[in-house]
């Protein structure tokens, strides 16, 4: 990887590198938009890297012994949401116009009255059935406490067979999985940071994904706006025409300077001859990172990317389980892991990646799109990994964020608390669970044809 002009890489070879002076050596190996003002001195990275032995880290362990409390999961109940937009809040993805935001949540019940709930990213069709006619019946009269051995039965045991080893399977344990480290904070009385190691960082800084395809000077006057009110990093939606592409993100670097972060993310809308031009233009502007340039399983696409262009390649959001993550480690295919944890595989398994990650000295950049309980595990656990950088936040209408929590998660200057009651500590709203409940078709969308002719 060559550096692009005025961002300190160090030496990198194939996954190892020499750090330059005054970086600690178990650092990324990354622009100073993710191992300066994002990661920050508290980061922790090196002495998580010199303390792993595994990428596996320490399981959470059945607080049932510990406490002398014998539990039981007694039902799983699957909510679909659907909340219509206004004008203003429509944007135009890479799948069209969206008009309405979906969500999925999951309660997870016990004989001791303590109630869980997780949040899914996906067909809400697809999540309901799985979560009703597989993992319901799978785990309920399981300890909702033993989080690694229920993990262990939804899916090595039992759902790889059912419903695969990635896709919505996946996503719906993730739900489950949200909900029973829930459980664990209320039963201990402590947030979920407290059950991962506690913070590490506080507060979280988060960057705004706010930046969609249109006008330019449209597109600007949101960038200009967005950095008043504190956001110290922003990302831009490219992936629809390269030429536009590159005038937004050019226009958007000239309105706010050389020195404010900026990242782009394409949604998998390049092909391998467009994302190097793409790349080429980027690095000269300074970008942070090119997220999800190509197809998400092309691991030998992206890393012959990584190999050619000076930009960093993020990418994760559509990824399921840690072995997914491995994939493009393995091929040194990537350098910013951005799970979700409402889809890779929940808290657990987002933790399992994070631990992969450090190993390599590898940032992760949690994806977060989706509702308020999903926002507020991720800051749970951007609080608490050792090798996370700054968070997403996307600043687009969300009323599944806004409405959904009785005390909603908001930025405040860029930087995110996680909620200090027990479990998420957040509290869902009755009315807008009602509001908003949802019990139509799913959400099926095409996505844009990929550009593969770079001229």
């Amino acid at each position: 990887m060559h550096a692009p002009a005025g961002i300190d890489y160090g030496v990198f070879n194939k996954g190892s590198f020499e750090p330059p002076p005054g970086r600690d050596p178990f650092r990324p190996n990354l622009p100073a938009c993710l191992t300066g003002t994002f990661m920050g001195p508290d980061a922790g990275v090196s002495r998580l890297a010199r303390s792993l032995t595994s990428a596996r880290p320490a399981p959470l362990g059945t607080f049932a012994e510990r406490l002398g409390i014998r539990m039981k999961i007694t039902d799983i109940k699957a909510l679909r949401l659907r909340a219509p937009l206004g004008a203003q809040g429509q944007v135009e993805s890479r799948t069209g116009v969206r008009t309405h935001r979906y969500g999925f949540l999951v309660e997870v019940h016990t004989d001791e009255g303590v109630t869980g709930v997780g949040s899914c990213s996906g067909n809400g069709l697809l999540l309901e059935s799985v979560v009703t006619h597989v993992l319901k019946p799978l785990l309920v009269g399981m300890d909702p406490l033993d989080t690694e051995e229920i993990w262990d039965t939804a899916y090595f045991r039992a759902g790889v067979r059912a419903f695969g080893s990635r896709g919505v399977g996946v996503v719906a344990l993730s739900g489950v999985d949200i909900a029973l480290w829930d459980i664990a904070g209320k039963v201990k009385g402590v947030p979920v940071y407290e059950l991962l190691g506690g913070k590490r960082r506080d507060p979280v800084e988060v960057y705004a994904t706010a930046l969609y395809p249109e006008e330019t000077r449209a597109a600007v006057e949101k960038a200009e706006k967005l950095a008043e009110r504190g956001f110290h990093g922003i990302k831009i939606k490219v992936g629809f025409d390269l030429a536009q592409d590159i005038e937004i993100v050019s226009a958007v670097r000239s309105a706010l300077g050389t020195d404010f972060p900026l990242m782009t993310d394409a949604n998998m809308g390049y092909g391998l001859d467009v994302a190097l031009a793409a790349a080429d233009a980027f690095e000269k502007l300074g970008i942070g990172w090119l997220e999800e340039p190509l197809f998400m399983e092309d691991v030998a696409g992206h890393a012959e990317l990584k190999a050619r262009s000076g930009v960093p390649v993020a990418l994760g959001e559509n990824l399921h389980t840690r072995f997914a993550f491995e994939s493009f480690m393995a091929r040194d295919a990537v350098d910013v892991l951005q799970p979700d944890v409402a889809r890779a595989g929940g808290i657990s398994e987002v933790r399992t990646i994070a631990a992969a990650a450090a190993e390599r000295a590898l940032p992760v950049s949690l994806h977060t799109y989706g509702d308020g309980i999903a926002l507020a595990a991720s800051l749970h656990l951007a609080a608490a990994l050792d090798n996370s950088a700054v968070m997403e936040f996307d600043y687009n209408e969300n009323p599944l964020r806004g409405d959904l929590l009785l005390e909603p998660l908001e930025p405040k200057n860029g930087f995110m608390r996680p909620p200090d009651a027990p479990g998420l500590g957040v509290t869902l709203d009755p009315e807008a669970l009602q509001r908003y409940h949802f019990g139509g078709g799913g959400d099926l969308a095409l996505w844009r044809r990929t550009l593969r002719d770079a001229g």
